[in-house]
């Protein structure tokens, strides 16, 4: 039955910024004073606009400096540096309040954005991108206001180019911390694919915003006897593309992306002709890299952030591989991308309000970072390099190291009488069939498979999760998502107690298809007693099948090199990395496990071909999931006590200032 409901939210915007600008914002503006602060000791700001700073290669790039009118600066300013695409001046209010508290701030349009010269391709960190952030950093550790001692911030793209600094053969002298926000640490790993599928709704409406910004800034798209540069009353051929992005997604090809090619801009075709894990990935790979870093690092994101399995390896491969374990950190809090420290967290992260200390400031935990790593101040309070909050317990608890020592992990096999997808219906109340218990094998549900059909022509429609121009987060799974019948649900019993889950999830499914590529999707809610038609998005993970060997580790991007068709009707072990979370699921409620082969536009769609992204002909394929005792589908879930996460609970993510649900004014 078809269940496609585009009603749904779609996030992205049309504008000559780009579509990560409504993300810088949204963090820029959140990171205003907080209340938690006290008043500054410094009034005015001297702020020098435009500043030309000089690359290696003599070009220059446009630089705003804010510079403290007063205070003591005998010997120059600590100093902070941003690099971002997005507009400089976007991010003039917080770099002012940086200097404000005594701070030399460096923020700079990187090369071929805005009031910088030269050509701009995204992420790319090899050659200049990397080197162009390293002279930064030196450049601004030189100047008479500066006191040597530079520290990096920003989130998303300008968290990008503070990592870039690894991309060079060693980190810039001057460098003394780093804070990148909401970070990717695979480009091919979750910046444009994940699990071997194309992250379609991002990657699209991403990359066209930057294109559009590009378009209309170039001399050579003026026509001075027709028309200017098109604007309010005149759309360009990218912005027209824009407007379209609902059914541009269901255009096949999707390579290539005519919109751009005919632009003239090239790098959403490369993100799409490049499927899988290669050279032109590998310069966009900072897990590389994580061996040369022997400065302090700052990582924070969000649960529900298109980033978050980013944030989480970056931490992870610095404790494993840097020069400096010991000093990094990680803050995690339940966010959407970049709306951290926004006070109706409910209002981005689907129809959910966190609890009032789930919020955090921004500015409030960059000044603390920045004030131990920079500055030499001692802790206000306990400040463990861990801290978490999680949804259930309503708290936020801090540890030594991440996943949790206390974890165990424990796998939930799945079970069905043969049809775990929808049972009896009726007005108030759904019944499916499917079980998920700790058993292996099961008494009562022991059929060996569950099967379905994938229609590429009717995919499973996102709802909620990690998407940027799509509504994100929590969200309730709409009761239509639930009458489908290309969806299989396994729940376990109603909880007797709380199960706490907190960390990285990996799911083996036994599966075959009759087709030679094909999909599969997992993800996990949480069931309340009152709503079990729906039930609360979690964490969900992905694989497509031509895309490596699916029973090899889907966390090693390395596992993707190559393409590797499926034997129609074999059974495969899937390997499916569910993405990191933290949530307590309360007693009375349900936890839940749905597997599918679609979630469109977060995903594209797979057309069960084996033509990739270049394909136009689909396939229905039949989908069978095993589970006997000889196969014995699975989702491990690391498991906390209770209990020990209690003794864990903090005031807050910042030392010293207690989190009691304000928001920035």
């Amino acid at each position: 039955m078809s269940n496609n409901d585009w009603s749904i939210s779609r996030r992205g915007f049309l504008g000559t910024v780009g579509g990560g600008a409504l993300l810088a914002l949204s963090s820029a503006q959140a990171a205003g004073r907080s209340p938690a602060l006290d008043d500054p000791p410094i009034d005015e700001v001297t702020v020098k606009d435009d500043v030309g700073v000089d690359m290696r290669d003599g070009t220059e790039l446009s630089t705003d400096v804010y510079l403290p009118e007063s205070g003591d600066a005998a010997d120059g300013y600590p100093t902070l540096v941003t690099r971002t695409p997005y507009k400089k001046e976007f991010y003039g209010d917080q770099a002012e309040g940086f200097a404000q508290y005594g701070y030399a701030v460096v923020v700079q349009d990187v090369r071929g954005k805005f009031g910088s010269p030269g050509d701009f391709y995204p992420y790319r960190t090899a050659d200049a991108a990397s080197e162009d952030s390293y002279d930064t950093v030196e450049w601004a550790a030189e100047q008479d206001w500066s006191n040597g001692k530079v520290g990096t911030y920003g989130i998303s793209y300008a968290a990008g180019t503070q990592w870039s600094l690894v991309h060079n053969e060693e980190l810039p002298p001057h460098l003394e911390a780093m804070a990148p926000g909401f970070a990717v640490a695979s480009y091919y790993g979750q910046g444009a694919y994940a699990g071997g599928a194309a992250l379609l709704s991002h990657n699209i409406d991403y990359l066209n915003g930057f294109a559009i910004e590009q378009y209309n800034r170039d001399d050579s798209n003026r026509d001075e006897t027709e028309s200017p540069i098109p604007g309010e009353d005149e759309l360009s051929p990218l912005e027209e593309a824009q407007e379209a992005m609902m059914q541009l997604y269901w255009d096949l090809p999707v390579v290539p992306f005519e919109p751009m090619q005919e632009a003239g801009y090239d790098y959403l075709n490369d993100w799409h002709t490049n499927e899988v894990y290669n050279e032109y990935w590998e310069q966009q790979d900072h897990t590389r890299h994580y061996d040369k870093v022997d400065v302090p690092v700052l990582n924070y994101g969000g649960w529900y952030d298109i980033f978050d399995q980013g944030v989480i390896w970056n931490f992870e491969g610095l404790r494993d591989e840097s020069d400096a374990p010991e000093q990094a950190e990680l803050v995690m809090g339940p966010y959407t991308h970049g709306n951290q420290g926004i006070e109706a967290q409910g209002a981005v992260t689907g129809p959910f309000l966190f609890a009032d200390n789930s919020d955090f400031d921004e500015m409030t935990l960059l000044l603390s970072w920045f004030g131990r790593t920079l500055k030499g101040e001692s802790e206000a309070g306990d400040s463990p390099p861990v801290r978490l909050y999680v949804p259930g317990l309503d708290e936020w608890v801090g540890a030594e190291e991440f996943p949790l020592a206390a974890t165990e992990h424990t796998k939930y096999y799945l079970h069905s009488d043969g049809d775990a997808g929808i049972g009896d219906i009726t007005d108030t109340d759904y019944r499916y069939e499917g079980v998920l218990s700790t058993e292996k094998t099961h008494s009562e549900y022991d059929a060996s498979r569950d099967e379905y059909t994938y229609d590429p022509a009717d995919p499973v429609v996102t709802g909620g999760g990690y998407n940027t121009h799509w509504e994100g987060g929590v969200n309730d799974r709409a009761t239509s998502y639930h009458r489908r019948d290309d969806i299989l649900v396994y729940e376990t019993d109603v909880l007797e107690e709380d199960v706490a889950v907190v960390g990285p999830i990996t799911a083996t499914l036994y599966a075959s298809s009759s087709a030679v590529d094909t999909d599969f999707v997992v993800t996990l809610s949480d069931v309340n007693p009152v709503d079990r038609a729906g039930g609360l998005r979690v964490a969900e993970g992905a694989r497509r099948g031509r895309i490596g060997d699916v029973s090899a580790d889907p966390r090693d991007t390395e596992t993707y090199s190559e393409v590797t068709e499926l034997e129609p009707s074999e059974v495969y072990e899937w390997k499916i990395a569910v993405w990191p979370t933290a949530r307590v699921f309360e007693a009375g409620h349900r936890i839940r496990i749905d597997v599918t082969s679609s979630d469109f536009p977060r995903y594209s769609r797979n057309l069960n071909t084996g033509e990739g992204l270049t394909g136009e002909e689909m396939e229905v394929a039949d989908q069978t999931i095993y589970h006997d005792a000889d196969r014995p589908s699975n989702v491990e879930l690391p498991l906390v006590p209770v209990s020990e996460l209690e003794e864990m609970v903090i005031d807050g993510p910042v030392p010293g200032a207690p989190n009691d649900g304000h928001s920035p004014d």
